[in-house]
């Protein structure tokens, strides 16, 4: 019967990338590639929200009186008011730097930007982003706005998100922040803007397929995806794009004793669907009611030399409804945000049969609004406010109600041209927790000096995480219990940065410290595993990123992070002083991409430094290099082959102790627009 369901799969997604391939056939008639969207609106150049490239300084910034220059354009309803953070660090990935990398997952882009993805396998499986040396909940994600981290387990699963459906990602490194909707995060936040509207009818496809040249297997994963946006009216757009994707992940790597053997029980089925209606009326406001719903069947590996394995089905719906005023009473922008998240997980594990079944239904009610003023030229600021009810009904947990907000102000002042000041303040409660979050960042911009243009920015900030629901709710199953008296993880940080704006070379470095205190981990007792508020730590390091044009067409960007952190618990001999698990010393990464009249290449490299496998450090896991590489054939004008090799140079190695990762891999297709 296993068989029968595995084999209907198999030819259902085979069915939707053939219906794919033949549709995008049919319908090669009408615009050349690269005439469609980004072409139409560039008469509006309508700006986005965040911080100019790499955050290197206010050129992003984009005065009121800038604004009411675009409405007056040939269209007034593609309007957006730029938010300007006045010290907050963005570091900023378009959709066509995207396209142009065909990474099959946002984890893969994430690399490339210089982050340490802990990764347990290839596509579908779990992959965790950590930057600083923290992860999980720390990591905070916003998509369109909403904070998507999972309240029971505080991570995010970035395969849910179709990579072809973004239109922006910001990267924001620490814990300062001036947003309401990144407060709360530790390790940083990272921004993901999805594809709203666009002029006339636009529609794309892509279909690709990929070896881990496993003769037994020659095709290891397919996939497709189709996309349609465009005009129902003048004023209202319509957008959907669907993906699906198959991966039996069955790679080879060396186990303990030097053999070669194939990755088993980690195939993938998977498939998304997004979709938004949004509607602009006088002046640039607008409404827009979106959904994102994804469906996962994965077959989850366990270690390498484990016979256990498990089978995970994800089921997640994310419904939102936003109202967006740029420019209420001429003096601020306010948005406001509804939104129904739904996460529902089924897992069984397989020991000698399946033996251990476990269902989670995790439905979230969020309400935020946020008003950012810009009506006086040295005063500027946002104040807003979130509300959170998660509902849990889980296995594990139980079921559960809790509630959770914030308050939230960013005064920011502008004394001149040079020297300006951010002040943000939160209120923060999760259940019986609550804690005061105070910032304060300032800004030395000396960007007009002639031979040395520099920007310095200071800040300090306090950083707070609440305990997740797993670790409050557990239920006592004799061996392990949660504990409701959790207190927040807390925290100090503080920033130092350097922004060279030569042209040259421009240059980002950020000298970090913090002090972590309180943070959560599962320890024994003595009867029991039950989460303590029990470790400390001291973290200090640095990044550095740059990214340049050389001749128009070629560009250059890249990243490195040195981080020393050190145990402070007295309490324990066995790991005082000792270096935190799994945290490389220096992640780094260099993408190169080379525009041609008929070609598009790219290259990526991507570093890996030694980590721990324990807080006792007895033991590490050797650092790695990896190389990846791209091709896109630009001769046609509605289609664009493209071919992408990962690992390139065949490297042997883990992310994660006890979870190979795959050797070489070949990916090929082709995307179409018309």
């Amino acid at each position: 019967m296993k068989k029968i369901k595995k084999s209907l799969k198999q030819i259902f997604f085979t069915l939707v990338i053939c219906f794919s391939g033949v549709l995008g056939a049919e319908q090669l008639a009408g615009e050349p590639l690269g005439e469609g969207v980004a072409d139409k609106t560039a008469a509006s150049e309508v700006p986005v929200e965040g911080r100019s490239e790499g955050g290197l300084g206010s050129e992003g910034e984009t005065s009121p009186t800038q604004s009411e220059k675009i409405t007056e354009s040939k269209l007034p309803h593609l309007y957006t008011y730029l938010d300007s953070p006045v010290v907050e660090q963005r570091e900023v990935f378009t959709s066509d730097e995207i396209e142009k990398m065909h990474v099959p997952d946002l984890p893969s882009l994430f690399q490339a930007s210089g982050m340490q993805i802990l990764s347990y396998g290839s596509y579908g499986l779990e992959q965790k982003p950590s930057i600083r040396g923290f992860t999980d909940e720390t990591v905070r994600v916003i998509v369109d706005g909403i904070c998507v981290n999972n309240p029971q387990y505080g991570t995010f699963d970035f395969t849910s998100l179709n990579v072809n459906d973004i239109e922006k990602i910001e990267i924001v490194r620490g814990g300062f922040t001036e947003s309401v909707s990144g407060e709360g995060a530790v390790a940083g936040v990272i921004y993901i803007q999805t594809k709203k509207q666009s002029l006339g009818h636009n529609f794309s496809s892509d279909v690709f397929a990929r070896t881990f040249f496993n003769q037994a297997l020659p095709l290891d994963g397919l996939g497709t995806a189709f996309g349609y946006d465009g005009e129902f009216s003048q004023n209202t757009f319509f957008k959907v794009r669907v993906k699906a994707c198959e991966a039996q992940n069955r790679y080879f790597y060396k186990n303990y004793r030097g053999k070669s053997v194939e990755r088993e029980h980690s195939d993938v089925y998977d498939g998304n669907i997004s979709s938004s209606l949004s509607h602009y009326f006088g002046n640039g406001n607008s409404w827009t009611l979106s959904d994102i719903a994804y469906a996962g069947y994965k077959n989850t590996p366990n270690k390498a030399n484990s016979k256990a394995w498990g089978l995970q089905e994800d089921y997640n719906n994310n419904l939102s409804f936003n109202m967006f005023l740029p420019k209420l009473l001429n003096v601020c922008k306010f948005t406001v945000s509804s939104t129904w998240l739904c996460s529902n997980r089924f897992y069984q594990e397989n020991a000698q049969g399946f033996e251990e079944a476990s269902k989670h239904f995790l439905n979230s009610g969020l309400l935020s609004s946020e008003a950012d003023f810009y009506g006086s030229k040295h005063f500027r600021g946002n104040a807003g406010f979130s509300f959170n009810v998660e509902a849990l009904d889980s296995t594990n947990d139980g079921k559960h109600i809790l509630l959770s907000g914030l308050l939230k102000a960013s005064p920011k002042v502008i004394f001149n041209r040079n020297f300006s000041m951010s002040l943000p303040l939160a209120f923060k409660f999760s259940g019986e927790n609550t804690a005061f979050v105070p910032k304060v960042g300032f800004s030395a911009n000396f960007s007009d000096l002639k031979y040395f243009p520099l920007e310095i920015l200071l800040c300090g900030y306090r950083m707070i995480q609440f305990p997740i629901m797993d670790d409050l709710y557990w239920a006592d199953s004799g061996y392990a219990c949660g504990n409701p008296d959790l207190k927040p993880e807390e925290g100090w940080g503080a920033e130092l940065t350097f922004n060279l704006k030569n042209k040259i070379l421009p240059l980002s470095v950020a000298f970090y410290t913090n002090y972590y205190e309180q943070k959560i981990q599962w320890a024994n007792d003595g009867v029991k595993w039950t989460p303590m508020n029990v470790a400390s730590a001291f973290y200090a390091g640095l990044d550095a990123s740059f990214k340049q044009t050389f001749f128009r067409i070629l560009t250059i960007r890249g990243n490195f992070e040195y981080l020393y952190n050190q145990l402070l618990d007295e309490s324990n001999p066995y790991t005082y002083k000792k270096r935190i698990m799994w945290t490389p010393d220096i992640v780094a990464s260099l993408v190169a991409h080379l525009e041609l009249s008929f070609v598009n290449l790219s290259l990526e490299a991507n570093y890996t430094g030694k980590r721990y496998t324990s807080n006792s450090n007895l033991y590490a896991v050797e650092p790695y290099w990896l190389l990846n590489a791209g091709a896109e054939f630009t001769l046609w004008k509605y289609a664009r082959p493209y071919v992408r090799v990962e690992n390139l140079l065949d490297k042997e190695y883990v992310s994660v102790p006890d979870y190979p990762m795959p050797g070489i891999s070949f990916t090929f297709g082709v995307k179409c627009k018309w």
